[in-house]
C-alpha cells in the first residue's frame, strides 16, 4: 500500500508539482529571491526544475532496489529556512545508501505554532531513507504560552497534534525538531531549561501514543570570537546540569549545534589542507571534545552527546552575519562545504565513532542581487557539491585520511582549495581540549542515612577536572540543594534545616562540610554549584528508619456478600516509608470469609454470606520485630434474582425448576423459595423448598389432561441475600 501510495504521488505531472512547490512558499506572502529583505520561506528556489526531477526520482525508485553498499554511516540532520524540497530533491539525486537524510520543513510564517502541511509526504517519497523534520519555532511557542496560559508540556502536545494534521507521519520515520535553543538555555537563566525540558517531553510523549525522538537546533557562537572563555565556563556549567541531560537523552535523538563558520577561519593562505581542516573541527566539534575533557561529574551530558551530538555545519550563501560568513563565489563556498564534511567525516572515523552524525544549514539568500535565474543556477550548484561530498565522503578511499573523497579522488584535492585574503586561523578554539574550570566535588558520607536522622559530615571540596585541590582566590559561594522534596541541608548536624544551603569558601581554602537530613527513603542528587565553578553533584540513599505501623489500603469499606476486595499491606516507618516485611492475614470473626495472601504484600478477601462487620488483621514481621495493622468491613446483602423456571413433563403430571442467582450469575444454594403455580389461569399449586448446592430447586405438580401451567414466585429467603421480587416469564402446556 505504501509502495502503491509512493508510485500514485510520482505518476503526477511535474507542471502539477511545479505549481504546488511555487504556491509553498508564495501563499506566506514573501518575494521568492532578492537583495532588499530576507524572503519568505518558499518549496524550491526553482519550482518546475524540482518538480520535473523530483517526479524523475520518485517514480525510479519504485522500480529500482537498493543494494547494500560498504560506506560509512551517516545520520544526517538538514535545517533548511527556505527551499527545502529542492534541497532533499537535490540530496536524493545523489545520495548515499549509507545514509538517513532528515530535512527540516519551517512552519507557516502566518502563524508559525502551525506546521506547513502537504511537504513531508514529498519528502518522504525519495526514499525510505529520508524523513521530513516539522520545524517546531520556540520564539512563537513561547509566546503561545504565555498568550494561552497553558503549561509547556501542553505546548508540546499540541505541536505534535498540529503535526499529525499536517501530514507527518512519525510510523513512517518523521519526526521534529525545536528551533531554537537560546542562550537563556545555555545560561541557565531562570526557568529557561526547566521551561524547556517539559516542552521537549511534551514533543516526545504527543497523545501517548507513539512517543518519538526528535532534534534540537541549538544557538551557536561566532567561530571569529577573540575570547572564547566566558562562552567556554558557561558550557561547562551546562555540562554539570546533570537532570538536564538525563532528560534530553530520553527526548531527543539530535543535539544539532548551530556552528555556523566563517570561511575566512578556513581558506587560511599558505595552510595544508590537513591543518585547515583541524582548524575546522576546533570549531565544529567543540563542544563534544569539551565533554570528553571533563570531568566524571558530567558524565550524563558526555554519554549523552557522544551519541546525540550532530554539528549544524554551514550551507548558507552567501551570507554577511547571522549565518557565518559566507560572503564569497559560488566555487569557493562549494569548495568550503565539501571542506566540511571532509572535516567532519574525519572526526567521527578517528575518534572511534561507529556512526557519523552531522548536517547543515540550508538558506540561501540572495544578498548579491543577482537576477533570480542566476542565483538558482549556482546555488543549485551549491547542492549539487554538497550532495555529491556527503555521498563520496562515506567511501574509504583513503583509511589514512577518512572523508577525504568529499575532496576529490585519492591523492586529488580537487574541491577543498582556494585562499581568502582575510584568511587567518582562530586559535581560541583549542582551550575546548581541556576542562579550564575549577570543579566542585560532593563527597558521599561515610555513614549510612536513615530516613529522619541527620548525616555525618558531607565534604564539599574545589579541584581541577583530574582531582587536584584548587585553594580559590577569592571567597566562593556556593548553593547546595537535593532533588527530593523532603531533602534538608544544614552546615550543623544540629540544625538549622534549610532547603538549600549557601556555603562559603573563604581565600585560600578548597574544602568544607555540610550536614544533610531527609524523610523520605530513596536514592537523591544533591547538587553543588557556584559562580565559575562547574556543578558537582552525588547520590545519596537514604534507607527508611524502624518500622512503626502497617497501613493497609483500603483501611475500610462495605462490600456485598460474596463480594472480592484486593488488600495491601505496608509496613512503614514513622514518615511513611516502606519497609521490608513478610505478613500474615487472618479474618475476624473466621465466618465472616475467606483471604488468600498474594505477592508483595497483596492478598484478595472474599466475602461469605455473613452479612455483619468484620476485622482483617495482619501481622507484619520484619527485622526489628512484627507489628499489627488491620482493616475494617462491613459485608452487606447481595441481590438474589430467579434465573429461570423451567418445566418438564412427568409421568404424574409437571415438574417445575426454579434456579436462584446472585449478581454474577452464580448458584445461590440454601435459599428457600416459595412459589404459586396456576393451571389455566386457575390456582393450582403452591409449594416452598430450598435451593441446592447448584442453586436448584424442584417442584412435583401432580396433574391429570391438558392444560397450561404459570409459575409465580411468591417470597425467596436467603442468608446474605435479598431476593429482587421478579418472576420470570414462564408458561408450559400439557397436551
Amino acid at each position: 500500500m505504501r509502495g502503491l501510495l509512493h508510485l500514485g504521488v510520482a505518476l503526477a505531472s511535474a507542471a502539477t508539482l511545479a505549481a504546488a512547490v511555487a504556491s509553498a512558499g508564495s501563499a506566506d506572502g514573501g518575494p521568492r529571491v532578492g537583495p532588499a529583505a530576507e524572503p519568505g520561506p518558499v518549496a524550491s528556489l526553482e519550482p518546475a526544475r524540482t518538480a520535473a526531477l523530483w517526479s524523475r526520482l520518485v517514480e525510479t525508485r519504485m522500480l529500482r532496489s537498493d543494494a547494500a553498499a560498504e560506506c560509512r554511516p551517516l545520520r544526517a540532520v538538514f535545517y533548511a529556512a527556505s527551499d527545502w524540497l529542492r534541497l532533499a530533491t537535490k540530496l536524493a539525486e545523489r545520495r548515499s545508501t549509507c545514509t538517513e537524510y532528515y530535512i527540516s520543513v519551517p512552519p507557516l510564517v502566518a502563524d508559525k505554532t502551525q506546521p506547513r502541511g502537504n511537504q513531508a509526504s514529498r519528502i518522504r517519497a525519495l526514499g525510505p531513507n529520508f524523513h521530513a523534520l516539522a520545524e517546531i519555532h520556540f520564539a512563537t511557542w513561547t509566546r503561545w504560552v504565555a498568550s494561552t496560559g497553558s503549561s509547556w508540556h501542553t505546548a508540546g502536545v499540541t505541536a505534535r497534534e498540529r503535526m499529525a494534521t499536517a501530514g507527518y507521519d512519525v510510523a513512517q520515520g518523521d519526526s521534529w525538531v525545536l528551533n531554537e535553543l537560546t542562550s537563556a538555555v545555555r545560561r541557565g537563566d531562570g526557568n529557561a531549561r526547566a521551561n524547556v525540558r517539559e516542552f521537549l517531553r511534551g514533543l516526545y510523549e504527543g497523545d501517548g501514543t507513539r512517543p518519538t525522538k526528535g532534534a534540537v537546533f541549538v544557538i551557536g557562537f561566532g567561530q571569529r570570537t577573540g575570547d572564547v572563555s566566558a562562552y567556554q565556563n558557561t558550557l561547562q556549567n551546562w555540562l554539570g546540569d546533570s537532570a538536564f541531560w538525563t532528560d534530553m537523552a530520553t527526548y531527543v535523538s539530535d543535539w544539532s549545534q548551530e556552528v555556523y563558520g566563517d570561511v575566512r577561519s578556513y581558506a587560511i593562505p599558505g595552510t595544508p589542507q590537513s591543518a585547515r581542516r583541524d582548524y575546522l573541527n576546533d570549531y565544529l566539534q567543540h563542544k563534544l571534545v569539551l565533554a570528553g575533557a571533563g570531568p566524571e561529574t558530567i558524565e550524563p551530558a558526555r554519554a549523552y552527546l557522544r551519541e546525540a551530538y550532530s554539528p549544524l555545519a554551514n550551507a548558507a550563501w552567501p551570507r554577511e552575519g547571522g549565518w557565518g560568513w559566507t560572503m564569497v563565489s559560488v566555487e569557493q563556498m562549494s569548495a568550503y562545504v565539501s571542506a566540511q564534511v571532509h572535516a567532519m567525516r574525519y572526526f567521527s572515523a578517528t575518534a572511534g565513532q561507529a556512526r557519523d552524525h552531522w548536517g547543515f544549514a540550508w538558506a540561501p539568500r540572495n544578498t548579491t542581487g543577482l537576477p533570480n535565474a542566476d542565483f538558482g543556477a549556482q546555488t543549485g550548484a551549491v547542492l549539487d557539491r554538497l550532495a555529491a561530498a556527503v555521498r563520496d565522503s562515506g567511501d574509504a578511499v583513503d583509511p589514512a585520511d577518512p572523508g577525504s573523497a568529499a575532496c576529490g579522488p585519492p591523492g586529488q584535492n580537487v574541491w577543498c582549495v582556494g585562499d581568502h585574503a582575510e584568511g587567518r586561523p582562530n586559535e581560541a578554539w583549542k582551550s575546548f581540549r581541556g576542562w579550564t574550570q575549577a570543579v566542585l566535588t560532593v563527597a558521599a558520607p561515610a555513614q549510612a542515612i536513615t530516613a529522619g536522622a541527620p548525616s555525618g559530615p558531607i565534604s564539599l571540596s574545589l579541584s581541577t577536572s583530574t582531582g587536584l585541590p584548587v585553594p580559590n582566590r577569592t571567597a566562593l559561594t556556593v548553593t547546595l540543594g537535593s532533588s527530593s522534596a523532603q531533602g534538608r541541608l544544614s552546615p550543623s548536624p544540629a540544625g538549622p534545616w534549610t532547603p538549600t544551603l549557601t556555603l562559603s569558601l573563604p581565600i585560600g581554602t578548597s574544602a568544607a562540610s555540610f550536614h544533610y537530613l531527609d524523610t523520605r527513603a530513596g536514592q537523591h542528587i544533591l547538587t553543588a554549584s557556584a559562580a565559575g565553578a562547574t556543578n558537582g553533584t552525588q547520590t545519596v540513599t537514604v534507607a527508611p528508619a524502624a518500622p512503626a505501623a502497617v497501613r493497609v489500603a483500603p483501611p475500610a469499606g462495605e462490600m456485598r456478600v460474596r463480594g472480592l476486595r484486593r488488600l495491601t499491606a505496608t509496613a512503614t516507618d514513622p514518615y511513611g516509608n516502606a519497609v521490608p516485611a513478610s505478613f500474615t492475614w487472618r479474618v475476624t470473626p473466621p465466618t465472616l470469609g475467606k483471604i488468600v495472601p498474594g505477592p508483595a504484600g497483596t492478598a484478595t478477601f472474599t466475602a461469605g454470606r455473613l452479612v455483619r462487620r468484620g476485622i482483617v488483621d495482619v501481622s507484619a514481621g520484619t527485622a526489628a520485630g512484627t507489628i499489627e495493622g488491620s482493616a475494617h468491613v462491613t459485608v452487606t446483602s447481595a441481590r438474589l434474582r430467579i434465573g429461570s423456571v423451567a418445566y418438564r413433563r412427568i409421568r404424574s403430571g409437571v415438574e417445575v425448576t426454579v434456579t436462584a442467582r446472585d449478581g454474577a450469575r452464580r448458584p445461590v444454594s440454601r435459599a428457600l423459595v416459595a412459589v404459586l403455580v396456576r393451571r389455566d389461569g386457575e390456582r393450582h399449586f403452591t409449594g416452598r423448598k430450598a435451593t441446592g448446592a447448584s442453586g436448584r430447586t424442584r417442584y412435583a405438580i401432580r396433574t391429570r389432561g391438558q392444560g397450561c401451567f404459570t409459575v409465580t414466585v411468591t417470597t425467596v429467603r436467603a442468608a446474605g441475600f435479598k431476593w429482587d421480587g421478579r418472576t420470570p416469564r414462564n408458561r408450559f402446556c400439557r397436551s
